[in-house]
């Protein structure tokens, strides 16, 4: 998913004038946020029956409820973003030779990996029952990138401009549709009520504001029935088939062009420095605090509002949340770029630049990692729909500390992760033995394969 550290030293000495050890482990370290920042939205999912299932709103704020809205305003969807420019930035690297020939064969190293990232995809949902996995999604949008790796910063900018745009206007349209629905149903379930009987159209938005009310607060049966579904293995692998294929061939197979999106501003932010520290600490204090304010604004916004609803399906809420989501986070991917970078350059978290460095190396195995262990836990021992919303956060803290030690543990032995070594020797074709580090070298920061 990332690029190797050989390839990185390469392009970094080329594009600015920093030293390549620091430029490799700003990368790493905002690989290694991102990659353990994702499980926070991956494992409601994974753990409880919907993705995230609250009770009404409570007369004083409950634990989970004070939990679920800081992960959703600040977390949610800013990883995944962070996690995506990585990826773009990765592919500027790899196909970054000089001369016909070298290019030539980075193309064809690219292509192998993309459609290697393809293959994981599926083992991702198939093997390790995630059927929430971004590898299949990464691999299909990064073969799109070709098209634009020889194109200026200008044009990446305006493609990625176009591509997320076109979302929101989708995404709002596709709201606005549910909440025109919703009110229908409303009106129709108050005159059904008043004796009057639904039209058609009026039954089929009473059956669908019924689904989305069960989703929303599901009862004991769902609970029971999804627990039985995700605790044997025939049942939960059909499950995990068909939400795989409903995130990345369904209705919301068209988050592909916030995928590209994203992966077009991440090459466009590694061509001019920022991904890499080349910039000043103004530019990321001032990258950090913008994003935030317009990050959190939009999200707090939504927050409130969604908060007023009691988390349950209003057509006001939905009206309007697809038209302004890339609104909010986009600045809040941006402003998590800023100040992992700015604290990193000023030594404010001190040895954990160094673990969660170690983690971003190995970012390709962390994250299959997660589906494994989470998968161990939920289904293999029966904790699916026993925890709530904060306890499971507590459980994606225990994961982070796993694999951070592991992460450390593992570089102290190896160049890089398994899951790395694997999607490099497909890339390349060279199947050389997982490489141990020198006794006598000292460890270099490298980004992960």
């Amino acid at each position: 998913m990332t690029v190797s550290n050989w390839e990185a030293g390469m392009d970094t000495v080329t594009l600015a004038p920093i030293a390549k050890r620091d430029r490799i482990a700003v990368l790493d370290v905002l690989r290694g946020v991102a990659v353990l920042g994702i499980l926070l939205m991956n494992i409601p999912i994974m753990g409880m029956l919907y993705d995230h299932p609250l009770p009404p709103v409570p007369a004083t704020p409950s634990l989970d409820w004070i939990v679920y809205t800081l992960q959703d305003t600040v977390f949610s969807g800013a990883m995944r973003g962070l996690f995506t420019l990585l990826f773009g930035a990765g592919m500027i690297v790899m196909l970054s030779r000089p001369g016909p020939v070298q290019e030539a064969a980075a193309v064809q190293a690219y292509l192998t990996r993309c459609f290697a990232l393809v293959l994981l995809g599926v083992a991702n949902f198939a093997l390790f029952l995630w059927p929430g996995e971004i590898l299949f999604n990464y691999g299909i949008c990064g073969l799109a990138l070709l098209f634009f790796r020889r194109v200026d910063t200008r044009v990446l900018v305006v493609a990625a401009a176009a591509a997320l745009v076109f979302l929101a206007v989708l995404m709002g349209g596709q709201g606005a549709e549910r909440a025109a629905s919703l009110r229908t149903a409303e009106a129709a379930v108050a005159a059904q009520a008043a004796g009057r009987r639904p039209s058609e159209a009026e039954g089929k938005a009473i059956a669908a504001r019924a689904e989305m009310l069960r989703r929303a607060q599901p009862t004991a049966r769902d609970r029971r029935e999804a627990y039985e579904v995700r605790t044997h293995y025939p049942s939960l692998l059909a499950w995990s088939a068909k939400t795989w294929l409903g995130y990345n061939w369904g209705t919301r197979a068209t988050f592909v062009f916030e995928t590209l999106g994203f992966m077009l501003i991440g090459m466009a932010l590694f061509r001019a420095g920022v991904l890499t520290g080349r910039w000043s600490s103004r530019f990321y204090l001032t990258l950090a605090v913008g994003g935030f304010a317009l990050g959190l604004a939009v999200r707090g916004t939504l927050a409130a509002a969604s908060w007023r609803a009691g988390y349950m399906p209003d057509p006001a809420v939905m009206a309007w949340r697809g038209y302004v989501y890339e609104l909010g986070r986009l600045p809040l991917t941006l402003g998590w770029v800023g100040l992992v970078t700015l604290v990193f350059r000023h030594g404010l978290i001190g040895p954990l630049a160094g673990v969660l460095g170690a983690v971003g190396r190995l970012a390709l195995t962390n994250y299959i990692g997660q589906s494994v262990m989470t998968s161990i836990l939920f289904y293999g021992l029966g904790l699916f729909g026993k925890l709530g919303f904060a306890q499971l956060m507590g459980v994606a803290v225990l994961i982070w500390s796993v694999q951070s030690v592991f992460s450390v543990l593992w570089l102290r032995r190896y160049e890089m992760g398994p899951a790395e070594w694997l999607l490099r020797a497909v890339t390349y074709g060279a199947w050389r033995p997982l490489s141990r580090v020198a006794a006598s070298s000292k460890p270099v920061p490298a980004a992960a394969e």
